[in-house]
């Protein structure tokens, strides 16, 4: 794929996931349908063409559908799209990130360090992709999910009588987060993403 191509895809998400206003699709598909056809890609060039010819407003529910179905069919793009609203607590968050990372592995993430080393590459979807953009969808939902709720039962469990974990470094996080100032799961997992920075995360 061109950087040009990957380029407008972006814009596209952008636009779909909120980022930016409408009026931004039309130069980015026009430019799209016209830049395809000089190393053909049969797939991005009749998502183009269907789209650039569209009239406004365009119907975003089934541009989005179109745009996930196209991004799916290349993971050598390296685009993934995460569905926010399908995370409702630390399990889903994990539970999503296997379907759109692991489908094709016999092992499943589980853990904060499974998610960062997954970001690394070398394993999961997009392990031959040259670039990584990270498309979340419905991100105000995920952050209320994986929110203060949740990061407490995370840490009490871990503070459980029988748990191997270092109780003194989870009592420390639960006391630092019941006076406000400390990290909620959602913060761990977009502190992981934003320490690569290689990874595109549109949001």
């Amino acid at each position: 794929m061109e950087i040009n191509d990957r380029n407008q895809l972006v814009i596209i998400a952008k636009v779909l996931v909120g980022n930016l206003q409408e009026q931004a699709l039309s130069e980015s598909l026009t430019s799209l349908r016209e830049s395809t056809p000089e190393h053909f890609l049969p797939n991005l060039f009749r998502f183009a063409k269907k789209w650039s010819k569209a009239s406004f407003p365009i119907p975003i529910a089934e541009l989005w559908a179109d745009f996930t179905k196209l991004i799916s069919l290349h993971p050598e793009w390296g685009f993934v799209v995460i569905e926010g609203a399908h995370i409702a607590d630390i399990a889903s968050f994990y539970a999503e990130i296997n379907k759109v990372y692991m489908a094709g592995e016999n092992w499943k993430i589980g853990s904060l360090d499974g998610f960062d080393d997954l970001l690394y590459g070398g394993f999961g979807k997009l392990q031959d992709a040259k670039k990584h953009t990270i498309i979340w969808r419905d991100i105000a939902h995920s952050r209320a999910a994986l929110g203060v709720t949740t990061t407490l039962a995370y840490y009490q469990e871990k503070l459980a009588a029988n748990s191997p974990f270092n109780h003194t470094y989870f009592q420390q996080k639960l006391a630092d987060l019941q006076a406000g100032k400390g990290q909620t799961y959602f913060d761990i997992v977009a502190e992981i993403i934003q320490s690569h920075p290689k990874i595109d995360w549109i949001y």
